[in-house]
């Protein structure tokens, strides 16, 4: 139930219970008219109220709408009560005006209206002198808008870990766009982006808590001082009136003086009740006077319990009272004893201030010094796997890997001992590789060499020894110029083969150039034409102006090698053709998705287009092969140099062929 509102119970004329004391004697008095709501003006607000009848006995029940002080204070405001809402310069009456907006009951009759106070009526208001001479309520009528420099410092303290929360964000934020995501970022990122959120949260729950901590403690040293300062006042009461047996209005006059001087002696007011729970005396009569506090005793002390601290308010400001019983020299008891302290939330932030001003410092060098370890213990794991894919990046096969210098034994030092075991298996491996490579080139090489030669080596064999046959008879002569001029070709032909071997072991470096490719292309199909084969070689393109990126003086020698496999591969079939076309510009074809989609650069296509027999398919992965060749002369050599002469100038070159024809395509980078 909401503390706001009051139960008041009486039989007859005389109360008997009410269930909070925070209402201030009524100005109307009970009113008289039973199951009707009726407004009502207390000395502290303005509301409600409800009378009916059970029995004998009256039940009243109050609801204050708005505060309603005679003083003002910062801490004191003529505000409406929640859940109600309105302006604070409105005030409630009991009768309707022409500016006022009323609010009806069922019945038809205004509960109460709202309207906006004459200045006559704003002015009224106590000094606030009148009611700062006390103690426990001194508080609630002291300015509190004034900072003070620790309160400037602890707002300093604030900003600075709030700039460095930010920081922390953005540089995550940074780092999860720069890697596209948590997924792809690197390791040592997700150790920081994970851990120093936690390192704050764990930080900042400890702070919260030791804050939360300190509140309580200090509210509980609050109250156990509260308590041993009301025994105190109760022993010296019983001693002041140790002959008496209950009080009255009679003892009020005495009884103001007494608690006057003792609560400069414990400096606190206090309230003293008879057994009826009407006040009997204070050190404070102004504030029941201006109707701040009620006449009558809190009823939890006064049906329940004799000695208990509890929660208090005016209004909206909160604070301790501490009630023990008055008791007499004959230990009987005389009234009960009321000790109001203002643990207000001023003073306990004023302590809560203090105490984070001490702590804070710590937290936020430990906040630093724990985001400097989290980084620095992910840069040190990072780093050490860092080290080992640096040294894998650069390591190349058939180099010496170099070791790592680890000198710790975690699992990276595990890794970084696997890896350099692995280099130096590696190395070893590397090693017998190479050199069985070497063997297996020499080998392959003096078996092709071998092979090369000994073809043209039978028919001079069988030349010299008919040479022989034929000496010292009339056919000698004859023979004679048959056998050298076949002698001259075989020589030729072992020439030939020297040179295609130290062709391909020189492998000369391509120096790529801005060439006129049409031209080179035009010029050799011009010299071309005149083939011994007498195959007809048609060109479709321009005869110059096309540049592209290519080795100006070994170009030429790619046509040819192509041009030259295509006419023998087309010896002695009828109708063979060839047909080179020159584009300027590629098109999107599937074949040049496949090679050039990577690729940003534009480009040049030349096709030589045969149809011969096509080429067959367990030699079509092995074309560009050194020392492969389907034919009974040659060394293989021609196509492997071409493409070695296209790649070193940027370019690509591929074939489709079929039993109809072979298609050779050369791509290079158009200037």
């Amino acid at each position: 139930m909401d503390e706001n509102i009051v139960f008041y119970i009486y039989y007859g004329n005389q109360m008997v219970y009410w269930s909070n004391a925070w209402l201030a004697s009524s100005r109307q008095g009970i009113p008289t008219i039973y199951d009707q709501w009726h407004f009502m003006q207390w000395d502290n607000a303005q509301g409600v109220c409800y009378k009916t009848k059970v029995g004998d006995f009256q039940i009243i029940v109050a609801i204050p709408v708005k505060y309603n002080y005679s003083v003002t204070s910062s801490q004191l405001h003529n505000s409406f009560i929640a859940p109600f809402h309105g302006d604070t310069q409105l005030q409630l009456t009991n009768h309707q005006t022409v500016s006022n907006s009323s609010v009806y009951s069922h019945d038809g009759e205004y509960l109460f209206s709202i309207d906006i106070p004459s200045a006559d009526q704003q002015a009224q208001f106590v000094e606030l002198k009148d009611v700062t001479d006390n103690f426990s309520y001194r508080s609630i009528f002291t300015s509190n808008d004034q900072t003070d420099a620790s309160a400037d410092k602890l707002r300093s303290y604030y900003w600075l870990i709030f700039i460095l929360i930010i920081i922390l964000l953005l540089v995550a934020i940074f780092s999860l766009v720069r890697y596209r995501g948590f997924r792809r970022m690197r390791l040592g990122g997700k150790f920081q982006i994970v851990l120093t959120p936690m390192v704050l949260v764990i930080l900042l729950s400890i702070f919260l808590v030791s804050i939360e901590h300190s509140r309580r403690v200090f509210i509980e040293t609050q109250q156990l001082r509260l308590t041993k300062k009301a025994q105190y006042v109760k022993m010296s009461l019983q001693n002041m009136y140790f002959w008496d047996l209950a009080l009255s209005s009679a003892n009020t006059n005495s009884l103001n003086i007494d608690l006057r001087d003792m609560s400069f002696a414990f400096e606190t007011d206090i309230h003293v009740y008879d057994l009826h729970g009407r006040l009997i005396g204070t050190s404070a009569p102004r504030l029941f006077q201006l109707g701040l506090l009620p006449m009558h005793i809190a009823p939890q002390p006064f049906f329940f319990d004799n000695t208990t601290v509890q929660h208090e308010h005016i209004g909206d400001v909160r604070y301790l009272s501490a009630y023990t019983d008055f008791i007499n020299g004959s230990y009987s008891q005389i009234g009960y004893i009321a000790l109001p302290s203002f643990i207000s939330q001023k003073e306990i932030n004023e302590h809560l201030q203090a105490y984070i001003l001490k702590i804070l410092p710590l937290y936020l060098i430990l906040l630093l010094v724990s985001v400097g370890v989290v980084w620095g213990i992910s840069h040190m794991v990072t780093s050490s796997l860092s080290m080992v894919s640096g040294q894998l990046k650069k390591h190349r096969l058939g180099k010496p890997g170099k070791h790592i210098d680890y000198s710790f034994s975690d699992e990276v030092g595990e890794l970084v001992t696997h890896y350099n075991q692995m280099m130096d298996a590696l190395a070893e491996s590397t090693e017998r590789l190479a050199r069985t490579e070497r063997e297996m080139a020499w080998r392959t090489m003096a078996r092709q060499v071998a092979h090369e030669i000994n073809n043209p080596l039978t028919p001079m064999k069988l030349t010299l020894q008919q040479l022989q046959r034929t000496k010292g008879t009339e056919r000698f002569d004859a023979a004679f110029d048959r056998s050298t001029q076949l002698l001259i070709d075989q020589i030729d032909n072992l020439s030939h083969i020297a040179k295609s071997f130290s062709s391909f072991a020189k492998m000369p470096e391509v120096n790529p150039t801005t060439v006129d490719v049409a031209e080179k292309l035009y010029n050799f199909i011009t010299l071309m034409r005149n083939n011994p084969s007498e195959i007809p070689i048609r060109y479709i393109g321009p005869e110059k102006g096309i540049m592209a990126i290519a080795d100006a003086d070994q170009i030429t020698q790619v046509f040819t090698n192509i041009v030259k496999n295509a006419i023998q591969a087309m010896q002695g079939r009828p109708n063979s053709d060839i047909i080179i076309i020159l584009k300027s510009q590629v098109k999107n074809n599937a074949t040049v998705s496949n090679i050039l989609q990577n690729s940003t650069a534009k480009w040049i296509e030349i096709s030589i287009s045969d149809n011969g027999p096509g080429i067959a398919l367990e030699a079509r992965e092995k074309v560009f092969v050194p020392n492969f060749t389907t034919k009974n002369t040659g060394a293989g050599l021609g196509l492997p140099i071409s493409k070695n002469i296209v790649e070193g100038s940027g370019g690509k070159i591929t074939f489709q062929t079929s039993e109809t024809g072979t298609t050779f395509y050369i791509y290079l980078k158009k200037a």
